[in-house]
């Protein structure tokens, strides 16, 4: 009898232990993904150069079922693609400082796309990718006002047990800037091992590829948004926002724009289905004006060509 309910202890002693680790949310999100038609990769590799070692993401996921407009915007093709690290704090509340965003959404994510088509030295405005970020990008970044551009991880008051009273309070970034770190580094890695795969193929296919990825953490715990009123803290209780970050790509040498969704496990749902609202939009928009894009490559390409030629 004794040993029966040392067993017991032990199990739910274990339970406790898996309740607190971040393996059941990463198993959760997994889930939801898939149930949303995306086909999911946990622990996926990618080969960190700062480090010189191999790390992996919590979950990589691309969208399994093609979209209705996929086969109307040939020879364009969109390919969307998700990295997420799950994250849990019972201990620490997350705190983002915010401030007014620039309505566009290029500006913030410059790390995340490529596309095949080169890229002229001259004629910027008018181009390919100017006319692709001015009119066809139709993304969820764009329903935010405000961005976050500074973070703290506060711990929660507690009470001491021994005194009664209300114990020390600290803060720490290292839980949120360990996911962004990943983040940025295994998007860096997978979108320029993508973009040198889908360059071949658009050589032998003549279709040219758009190249999206969407950095996100999924966070269980409190999260918080500060602004200023008149020089005054206002704190606000939130389920989604927006980070934003840079960094130096080791594989073109380019510092490179971030927007990382940092979204509330409560939340995910809701927001998975507005991701994919959003990229039904960009689809539609880049079908009206799928013409002109493909107008715009040939002339793009042209001017590449003969730019390099001059050198």
């Amino acid at each position: 009898m004794k040993q029966e309910e040392g067993k017991d202890t032990l199990k739910d002693y274990l339970i406790e232990k898996v309740k607190k680790s971040g393996y059941p949310l990463e198993i959760e999100i997994s889930d939801s993904l898939e149930k949303q038609k995306f086909v999911v990769f946990n622990t996926q590799y990618y080969f960190d150069e700062e480090a010189k070692q191999g790390r992996d993401i919590d979950i990589y996921a691309l969208p399994l079922e093609p979209d209705p407009y996929d086969d109307k915007l040939l020879p364009l093709f969109l390919r969307t693609d998700v990295a997420i690290e799950c994250k849990k704090s019972e201990t620490h509340a997350w705190v983002f400082y915010t401030r007014p965003r620039i309505p566009m959404s290029s500006i913030y994510m410059r790390g995340q796309y490529r596309t095949t088509v080169p890229k002229p030295e001259k004629f910027p405005t008018g181009s390919f990718e100017w006319l692709l970020q001015q009119k066809c990008l139709v993304l969820h970044y764009d329903k935010f006002e405000r961005i976050a551009i500074a973070y703290e991880e506060i711990k929660k008051k507690k009470i001491d047990k021994e005194t009664g009273k209300e114990g020390k309070n600290g803060s720490s970034r290292k839980e949120i800037f360990e996911a962004i770190n990943q983040l940025v580094k295994f998007t860096c890695y997978e979108i320029h091992k993508t973009y040198d795969r889908i360059t071949e193929l658009s050589k032998t296919s003549g279709r040219e590829y758009i190249t999206i990825f969407f950095p996100m953490i999924v966070f269980d715990g409190d999260m918080f948004e500060v602004f200023l009123v008149s020089g005054e803290p206002i704190l606000e209780k939130k389920t989604h926002m927006l980070l934003a970050t840079h960094y130096r790509c080791p594989y073109c040498g380019e510092v490179e724009s971030f927007t990382i969704d940092v979204v509330q496990r409560s939340h995910f749902n809701e927001f998975l289905r507005t991701m994919k609202m959003h990229l039904y939009k960009t689809r539609e928009a880049i079908w009206k004006n799928l013409d002109e894009l493909l107008k715009k490559a040939k002339e793009d390409r042209m001017r590449f060509e003969k730019e390099s030629a001059e050198r």
